[in-house]
């Protein structure tokens, strides 16, 4: 049986690390942040989820967007 390991990780969390990393929120609609960077291209869409754990698809896929490793 194979297992996949997960780390769990909460939305306010990553938000932290996006904003670390030089992201800043742009505006917002209801509880989903649009994010720029001063020097990435293209924006992120975040979920501001507060305490909700962040799915691992979308984690992979808001950090690939990000450039963060």
């Amino acid at each position: 049986m194979f297992t996949l390991a997960i780390n769990k990780m909460k939305c306010s969390q990553f938000y932290r690390i996006l904003i670390q990393d030089g992201w800043y929120p742009v505006c917002q609609s209801g509880s989903h942040i649009k994010m720029k960077h001063p020097e990435k291209r293209g924006t992120i869409i975040f979920p501001n989820h507060g305490s909700d754990e962040i799915g691992y698809g979308l984690y992979k896929k808001i950090k690939r967007d990000a450039g963060i490793k």
